[in-house]
């Protein structure tokens, strides 16, 4: 597309114009959702560079190993953290280091040397830089787990709503109760993490 294809002259298709534009719209507004993101105020960032400094400064442990193994991906809400925690996790249990050069390496060895994660690689970066106190490590992951929890609730609501336009009656009753037991066994979670250590 040329820059002046994008302008229809009299006669011309303005709904074919309108979409070869559609790539550069998209691209337009990802940059508009990213303005104003600061991951030093978001939780699933500050949880993942808490880890990796708590590996290379002296943090609990225990605490790392905890998070690792109770938290899920799913309970993150941005895939690139998603991703970013899976390999953290796997690093912790699988008794690696996991400082920020561990887990580059390690997503670099997964694949993500391309062009297609150039974003997962600015938002690693901008993880590692966020000066999260790597003692903060359960602290930060209550928060993730409290927001996961709420993101579920939200999901079953809407779940619900839309059995409620397109089940049988006689499955309705049993659709809620099932959603009602895995919001149970989610709270049970969340409460379970938030108990003092002994």
């Amino acid at each position: 597309m040329t820059p002046l294809r994008a302008v229809p002259t009299p006669g011309d298709d303005a709904g074919q114009a309108h979409a070869d534009l559609a790539p550069v719209e998209h691209v337009l507004q990802v940059l508009a959702d990213e303005v104003g993101y600061n991951p030093a105020t978001d939780p699933e960032a500050l949880l993942l560079c808490a880890l990796m400094w708590s590996n290379n400064t002296g943090g609990v442990s225990t605490e790392d190993h905890r998070v690792a193994t109770i938290l899920t991906a799913d309970d993150f809400d941005n895939p690139a953290y998603r991703r970013m925690f899976t390999v953290i996790a796997d690093l912790i249990t699988g008794s690696q280091p996991y400082d920020p050069a561990s887990v580059t390496a390690a997503l670099m060895r997964s694949g993500a040397d391309g062009a297609k994660d150039s974003a997962l690689r600015r938002r690693l970066n901008e993880v590692i830089t966020t000066g999260a106190d790597g003692l903060a490590v359960a602290h930060y992951a209550g928060i993730v787990l409290s927001q996961s929890y709420r993101r579920s609730i939200h999901t079953a609501g809407q779940a619900i709503m839309q059995g409620a336009e397109e089940l049988p009656e006689e499955d309705l009753f049993e659709q809620m109760l099932d959603y009602g037991r895995r919001q149970r066994a989610a709270f049970n979670r969340l409460n379970a993490f938030r108990q003092p250590r002994p």
